[in-house]
C-alpha cells in the first residue's frame, strides 16, 4: 500500500515496512559484506546484493551481508541481457536466487526472464519484477502496458531503469510514477538520464539505487550523495 504519491510516506510490502523513497545500495564483489557495514551510515535504506557480481560462493557472501547490516536486503541474479553477469543456465541462476532469498527481505527478478514466475511462487517475499533498458526508452504507451503485466504476474514493487536519449524522454517517464496504481521504482541511466535517480522520487519512485563501491550501472550515483539531495529537495532529514 502506498499513502502518498509524492513526498515521504509509508510503503508496506507483506510483512515488510520502508519509509520511501527509500535509498538502496547496490552491494558487489569480495567487499561486499563490508560495505554492507557502513551503508547505513552513508544513508542508505536497504542494501541490494548482486549474486552475479560476487566472486567464488555467493551464498557465502550474502550471509556475510547478512551478519553486517541490520538493513533490510534485496537479492538479485541479474540476467545477462539487462546488464547481468551470471554465466549459467536459466534454471541455476533461478535456484541459486531462491536459495540466496533465505537472507534476504525482498527478491528481484526480471519481468523478460524465463523463470521469473517459477521464481515468483518459489519465495514468500516481497518480489521486485524489473525491466531494464541500456540503449533507449520504450515508447510511454509500451511502458504503461509492461507495469501492468508486472503487477499482474505478482510484483510488489516494479522496477524500470531506462536510458532517456533526451530531456524530453525523462519528462514523459516522470509521469509513470504518477499514474502507477502501485509502487514503481524508475531510474534513468546514462548522462542523460542520471538525474532521475534523485529526481523521480519527487514523483513517487520509491526506490532509488547508488553505490559504495563500485558502480554497477551507468549514470549510478553514490549513495551518500543520493541521500543528501532527496532530503534537501523532499525537506525531511533523516
Amino acid at each position: 500500500m502506498n499513502e502518498k504519491k509524492s513526498g515521504k510516506r509509508k510503503l508496506t510490502l507483506k510483512c515488510l515496512k520502508i519509509d520511501a523513497p527509500a535509498v538502496v545500495a547496490v552491494l558487489s564483489g569480495e567487499g561486499a559484506a563490508k560495505d554492507a557495514s557502513i551503508a547505513e551510515g552513508l544513508g542508505a535504506d536497504l542494501v541490494e546484493v548482486r549474486l552475479d557480481l560476487l566472486p567464488g560462493d555467493p551464498l557465502r557472501i550474502i550471509r556475510e551481508v547478512r551478519d553486517a547490516t541490520p538493513l533490510p536486503i534485496i537479492v538479485t541474479n541479474r540476467l545477462t541481457s539487462e546488464g547481468g553477469a551470471f554465466g549459467g543456465g536459466e534454471d541455476e541462476r533461478i535456484e541459486i536466487l531462491a536459495e540466496a532469498s533465505t537472507w534476504a527481505d525482498l527478491v528481484d527478478v526480471e519481468l523478460l526472464a524465463g523463470g521469473r514466475d517459477r521464481l515468483v511462487e518459489m519465495v514468500d517475499l516481497p518480489v521486485i519484477i524489473s525491466y531494464h533498458d541500456f540503449e533507449g526508452v520504450p515508447p510511454l504507451d509500451v511502458l504503461r502496458s509492461m507495469l501492468e503485466e508486472i503487477f499482474e504476474a505478482g510484483a510488489d514493487i516494479a522496477k524500470l531503469a531506462l536510458t532517456p536519449p533526451a530531456l524530453e524522454d525523462c519528462l514523459d517517464l516522470l509521469k509513470l510514477p504518477l499514474e502507477a496504481e502501485g509502487p514503481i521504482s524508475l531510474m534513468g541511466m546514462g548522462d542523460v538520464g542520471k538525474h532521475l535517480r534523485a529526481i523521480a522520487p519527487i514523483y513517487g519512485s520509491v526506490l532509488t539505487y547508488g553505490y559504495i563501491g563500485n558502480s554497477t550501472a551507468p549514470g549510478q550515483i553514490p549513495v551518500k550523495a543520493l541521500r543528501e539531495v532527496i532530503d534537501l529537495l523532499i525537506g525531511e532529514s533523516r
